[in-house]
């Protein structure tokens, strides 16, 4: 999997690979923008999942995800995170249009990425993996999360 996180935008486009390496679809995560972070050598981004996302296919037909769950986390504001219902749908919206027409990253751009080879997997997590969670200023609704 290859992740595009655009900076201040309330989107992220997951790349899913074949375990052969072939490009399999897009994947719109609707969600806050990032904080990105970083201490000393560790660098990071977080964010929060709206819920509410997109499955892009390989000829650019997508279909929503996940609307049931969505509606259902609605319905407890005082709980759920989403400040603004109609804007996640219109990024949804705006992110479907770009598919569409084909735009990047939905143009083709990033599906023949391989990994290094030389690259491994780390068997101890860096420091500061840990770390508290950086949050928007934005950040009021459901308390401190």
């Amino acid at each position: 999997m290859l992740l595009l996180h655009p900076r201040e935008s309330a989107h992220s486009v997951w790349f899913f690979f074949t375990p052969a390496g072939e490009f399999r679809s897009w994947y719109i995560n609707l969600e806050e923008p990032t904080a990105w972070w970083q201490d000393e050598a560790t660098a990071g981004i977080d964010t929060v999942d709206y819920d509410l996302d997109i499955v892009v296919t390989p000829d650019r037909s997508w279909r929503w995800k996940d609307e049931e769950e969505f509606a259902d986390h609605l319905a407890h504001p005082d709980t759920y995170w989403v400040p603004d219902a109609d804007a996640v749908r219109a990024e949804g919206e705006r992110l479907a249009a770009t598919v569409e027409a084909g735009g990047f990253p939905f143009d083709g751009t990033r599906t023949d990425f391989r990994p290094d080879p030389s690259w491994t997997v780390p068997l101890t997590m860096p420091l500061g993996w840990d770390r508290p969670r950086v949050w928007k200023q934005s950040r009021t609704k459901a308390g401190d999360r």
